[in-house]
């Protein structure tokens, strides 16, 4: 019981007697000393220590300690040594302990954190919760203050505010001010509680700018607004959605944001919607800013589209047995079907091929290019606006083909002739960089007949090369009962020269004589029909050229004929 002049206090006896009989206890006021004493025995001499139950003892605590006895002293106390103060003692066969409950008259202790609401352009609402430590009084009533930011010093704005709640007033607009509360009891007024940052006096911002419906789909909406043209005294800390069915009155919640755009989604297809926002300051919310007009959610209906900028030229260029990617960005509304095709083929996945493609891009990759993947890309992009179709080539360069013939000898003369060939059909996808003549090089100087046989021509791109051979024939045959019928090809060269004639030679098998079956000279056709031959014997042939410079080596050799009746055309 507290009176004016008079206070009770009442504490539950120790549960350990220390030993002996208590013989009393201690009760101090603020700025008085604490003074434990306790007498103790034990065989043998036991140790003692003094600690506290809930905190670690103060540093201005002194203890004297002797065989017998212990003194625990703490000058000028305040409410912050109240508290358990717990004595053990202990030997060889056991401990003790007792503990003394000291209770400071004092102040009390700081209010709990305080928190404010309404703020508006002129006053704030401020609470606060009680002092965890009272002083052993109870509180009486509770003092305001406030200053300015900029000020040092504090202004009383209630004196005794019994409650812990409490509405300042009278406030400059736009002024930030601290705050802070103490409390009050029998022994005085305590320390204060004190709002970190200020809080500056305001009103509920103006409402946003201009609420735009972005984007629809057949079930959501994404809307815009700007910030509101003032703040109302205090930074705009959020904004409120809110919408509700066309032709109804009942506004509800779609959302909150601390951003300037917002999507509300599970909203009903074909369903026609308002929609309205706030801003949001401490002083509360602003006035509503309404749409220009309502929406019916659906999925829009846009073209669709591809942005081929990336490309250069719209034209892919890569070697063979490499991988080339086309990755095109598009965009439609309701999402574009994708379809590619190379010329007239639909593509689709395969081991080589992926496809990938989302709502805002689509990737066609071919790994191991061949030159038969060169040719013209189509992506054609589909939906229910409309249909696109979109270009990329694609060259895959490889080695060339090989160089169309037939090759043609000229201006043979006995120092060099020209060969003569067409270029191949299939260039590998870039420019024939030059020729390669095998046996031998394309102009032949100081050439003899050991330079005649087989010519070998390759072709030579950037990406490699590719190999013709040519065999010059010599001499076909047909055959009678007694009759060979020959004919040969005329030779690849001149010589330099206009072929005069031929001269041709032949031989029994089993002989080494060679003779003339002619009279002339020389034969002026490459042909020629040997009469009287024997049907039992078997012959070979060889032939040579001659011009004004001479005659050549002879062919090579023919098989072994022997003159049977037609059996047809035989080739050496």
């Amino acid at each position: 019981m507290i009176t004016k002049n008079s206070m009770t206090v009442v504490w539950n006896r120790p549960t350990v007697d220390g030993g002996s009989e208590i013989s009393g206890y201690f009760l101090e006021k603020a700025g008085a000393s604490i003074r434990l004493f306790i007498a103790f025995s034990g065989r043998p001499v036991p140790t003692a220590v003094w600690s506290k139950a809930d905190a670690n003892l103060s540093l201005r605590a002194d203890i004297q300690t002797t065989d017998s006895f212990s003194t625990l002293t703490v000058e000028e106390c305040n409410r912050n040594d109240a508290g358990k103060y717990v004595f053990t003692v202990e030997n060889n066969s056991g401990s003790k302990s007792i503990t003394f409950t000291v209770k400071v008259l004092d102040t009390p202790g700081p209010p709990g954190p305080i928190t404010f609401k309404d703020v508006t352009r002129g006053s704030i609402t401020l609470m606060w919760d009680a002092p965890v430590l009272d002083g052993g009084s109870r509180i009486h009533h509770y003092i305001v203050e406030k200053r300015e930011a900029s000020r040092r010093s504090w202004q009383v704005v209630s004196p005794k505010c019994t409650r812990q709640i409490f509405k300042v007033t009278d406030l400059a607009e736009g002024v930030p001010y601290y705050y802070r509360v103490s409390a009050e009891n029998e022994y005085g007024v305590g320390e204060p509680c004190e709002l970190t940052e200020p809080v500056v006096a305001t009103e509920e911002p103006a409402p946003p700018k201009r609420l735009d419906i972005v984007d629809t789909t057949k079930s959501s909406v994404v809307l815009a607004w700007l910030k509101p043209d003032h703040d109302g005294g205090s930074r705009v800390t959020g904004y409120l959605l809110e919408m509700k069915q066309k032709g109804s009155d009942s506004w509800i919640e779609a959302g909150q944001t601390k951003q300037l755009t917002f999507t509300v989604e599970g909203l009903v297809e074909n369903t026609e919607y308002e929609f309205r926002v706030k801003a949001k300051n401490d002083a509360g919310y602003s006035e509503p800013r309404e749409a220009f007009s309502s929406v019916i959610i659906k999925e829009p209906q846009i073209e669709p589209t591809a942005d081929l900028s990336e490309i250069s030229r719209q034209l892919i260029t890569c070697k063979a047995g490499s991988t080339f990617t086309i990755d095109i960005p598009i965009s439609g509304r309701p999402a574009p079907k994708v379809t590619w095709k190379l010329e007239e083929m639909r593509l689709k996945e395969t081991e080589r091929v992926t496809i990938k493609t989302t709502k805002d891009r689509t990737t066609l990759t071919v790994k191991d290019s061949m030159r038969g993947d060169s040719g013209k890309y189509y992506l054609t992009l589909e939906n229910t606006a409309g249909v696109k179709t979109f270009t990329v080539t694609v060259v895959v360069i490889g080695r060339p083909g090989p160089v169309t013939g037939p090759i043609e000898i000229s201006s043979v003369s006995s120092e060099s002739c020209v060969l003569t060939w067409k270029e191949p059909e299939d260039d590998g996808g870039s420019d024939i960089t030059n020729y390669i003549v095998e046996k031998p090089i394309a102009i032949i100087k100081f050439c003899d007949r050991s330079d005649s046989g087989k010519y070998t021509l390759t072709v030579k791109n950037a990406s490699g090369m590719k190999q013709i051979s040519v065999l010059v024939k010599v001499l076909v045959v047909d055959t009678t009962k007694h009759s060979i019928s020959l004919a040969w090809s005329k030779p690849t060269y001149d010589g330099g020269a206009d072929i005069l004639g031929y001269v041709l030679e032949m031989k029994e098998e089993g002989t080494e004589q060679w003779y003339r079956p002619h009279t002339t000279a020389t034969l002026r056709n490459a042909e020629f029909t040997v009469t009287g031959l024997k049907t039992t014997q078997k012959y070979q042939f060889r032939v040579a050229a001659t011009n004004v410079n001479g005659m050549s080596e002879f062919s090579e050799l023919s098989a072994e004929i022997e003159p049977v009746e037609r059996i047809g055309n035989l080739k050496t």
